[in-house]
């Protein structure tokens, strides 16, 4: 694991802005994303369809869970700024 963030550290410190600004984009952007969704679902919940109403029941849908991962979601997203903000310091 420690050689896939030197790696990673690696790309950080020679990559080319552009490439860089791609990657800062794919890391941060794809757990945002899904925070959204979550948060999309969340909305629904609170006047939930009759298809909707019935996985609540079932609880296929938790709304505590799926603030958990949310929250989950969002820190990792913050760790990668964090993550790349650290590895440019030290470089």
């Amino acid at each position: 694991m420690s050689d896939q963030i030197d790696e990673y550290k690696q790309f950080i410190l020679s990559a080319d802005a552009r490439a860089l600004m791609k990657q800062l984009k794919l890391d941060v952007k794809t757990p945002l994303v899904s925070a959204q969704n979550l948060l999309n679902v969340l909305i629904m919940m609170q006047s939930p369809t009759p298809a909707l109403k019935q996985k609540i029941e079932s609880g296929e849908l938790e709304a505590a869970a799926m603030l958990e991962e949310i929250g989950g979601l969002i820190n990792q997203a913050m760790d990668l700024i964090d993550f790349y903000r650290t590895t440019l310091d030290e470089g």
